[in-house]
């Protein structure tokens, strides 16, 4: 089969780290995959920057260009949104809302059309309505999560195709785990309000004050010195700017517990892979969380932008190690369920029935 990728950008992002994952796989069973990246549109009254785009050719990336991800599919860059630049293929799987509302305008030879939902984008992008409006097109729906699944039924009454996404099990994993003292938490970083690190950094306030030792382990790839992070959250902890693949990993191995403070996730990857890890997971309920956190069997789960129950669910899992043991063993468990080779076989049973 020819299959083709619409892919909003290839910059560090756990969606785009999915996305790719599949490409490759399905590329590697002997399919035709193609990635193209869109243009990034400009307002109307950026005249230059419109004119500056036209007649020029898609730049064509070597498949080794992302620094993050190994990445064997070549990728290719629009210059502008031109329909001809799309090749044919059997299948066109968007992506995100954005190349949802380009993949609308393409003709029937660029493929069927999927689309590939990894949040309800209209949450937080600015656009919501034209997000919103994508949720309602005639594509083929495949959803990460079943509170997406759910979403789609009741906010647009559109059926979804669920695909858990899984984590590379080959990299994330651990057979035997040391336990710390004091416990090292876990905590994503990320300039999104909804991804709640301020809560989570509440949180860690609140357990310290009560005269609770816990070292904080921060990652994240938006900021490159901590100073400013140190500052905010009135002292220093342990940080790592944009680590990936084996780095993560041995972050993830070295913590007791992870801290997930989002609002909303479309699944939650970080968390994921950290459980894999075989970290005790704290979080809110973020709705994408609700296929592999169970409260207090794979995780305790608290009220989103609920600080006092992030720190009360803390405490119970600094104070008791048989409940983070336990959380832990479980939270490995549950995340192992996902499996990437079932995912691209259904993934590929989807296209041929389409």
């Amino acid at each position: 089969m020819k299959i083709t990728f619409l892919l909003p950008h290839v910059r560090l992002s756990g969606g785009v780290k999915a996305l790719l994952e599949y490409a490759n796989r399905i590329s590697r069973m002997g399919h035709e995959v193609s990635i193209v990246v869109p243009a990034e549109s400009h307002p109307w009254y950026r005249l230059d920057k419109q004119l500056s785009t036209l007649g020029k050719k898609p730049e064509r990336m070597s498949a080794e260009s992302v620094d993050w991800f190994d990445n064997k599919v070549p990728i290719t860059l629009l210059s502008s949104n031109n329909t001809a630049f799309i090749p044919p293929a059997d299948v066109l799987i968007a992506t995100a809302w954005q190349t949802a509302q380009f993949a609308a305008k393409l003709p029937r030879e660029t493929g069927e059309k999927f689309y590939f939902i990894q949040h309800y984008e209209s949450l937080w992008t600015r656009d919501k309505e034209r997000a919103e409006q994508t949720y309602r097109l005639s594509f083929q729906k495949i959803v990460i999560s079943s509170w997406l699944k759910q979403i789609m039924a009741d906010n647009h009454q559109q059926d979804a195709t669920v695909l858990v996404t899984p984590v590379d099990k080959t990299l994330f994993s651990c057979e035997e785990k040391s336990w710390n003292t004091p416990p090292r938490v876990c905590l994503l970083h990320h300039d999104y309000d909804w991804k709640g690190y301020k809560d989570g950094i509440a949180a860690i306030k609140m357990v310290r004050s009560q005269n609770r030792k816990v070292d904080l382990v921060v990652f994240g790839e938006k900021v490159k010195d901590p100073k400013p992070l140190y500052e905010e959250a009135g002292f220093e902890f342990e940080y790592h700017y944009r680590p990936t693949g084996d780095r993560v990993a041995k972050i993830f191995a070295s913590c007791d517990i992870y801290l997930c403070p989002s609002w909303h996730e479309g699944l939650g990857m970080p968390a994921m892979e950290a459980m894999a890890c075989r970290c005790a997971l704290v979080t809110t309920d973020t709705g994408g969380s609700r296929d592999y956190a169970i409260d207090n069997q794979t995780a305790l789960v608290s009220a989103p932008k609920d600080v006092a129950g992030l720190t009360e669910h803390l405490t119970a899992v600094i104070d008791d190690e048989q409940l983070m043991i336990r959380l832990s063993e479980n939270g490995q468990k549950k995340i192992m369920e996902f499996d990437w080779e079932k995912n691209c076989r259904r993934l590929i049973d989807l296209f041929k029935n389409q």
